[in-house]
């Protein structure tokens, strides 16, 4: 009994903790798979939380064995001169790996789940780079 009452306080503690940024880039990185050279390390902290709805919706979708890859974050050279990439607010996401007949259905759920404060563009699509995108475009 007394383990019981130890362990139920310990479950408590951690559900009620306050994660603070660092804690929520930690968990995602955990998430997903990172293409080589792709840098997060100064992700703003709306797109680790995006970034986790994103991983949800692949779970979803494909099951919780599943690891999705980020493509890009800030990593320089390959975007447009504007691109949100470079603010640290974009992420890429690589979809070519899913099944043809449910990408569509991810690409749906993603923006569905993230709203109006993101932008969520398939690209390339039936090409070798085809990703999701999902931008912050307002608070």
């Amino acid at each position: 009994m007394r383990f019981s009452v130890i362990i139920l306080f310990c479950l408590c503690v951690f559900a009620w903790a306050e994660w603070n940024s660092e804690d929520v880039h930690r968990l995602f990185i955990k998430r997903v798979n990172l293409k080589p050279g792709v840098y997060t390390g100064k992700l703003e902290s709306v797109m680790d939380s995006a970034g986790l709805s994103v991983v949800y919706e692949y779970h979803r979708l494909l099951g919780d064995m599943y690891r999705p890859t980020v493509t890009s974050a800030n990593d320089f050279g390959s975007h447009s001169r504007y691109s949100k990439h470079y603010l640290n607010l974009a992420l890429d996401f690589r979809i070519n790996d899913v099944p043809q007949n449910k990408r569509a259905i991810l690409v749906e759920n993603i923006r569905k789940s993230l709203g109006k404060r993101f932008l969520v563009l398939w690209e390339s699509q039936g090409g070798k780079n085809e990703h999701v995108h999902v931008e912050f475009i307002r608070d």
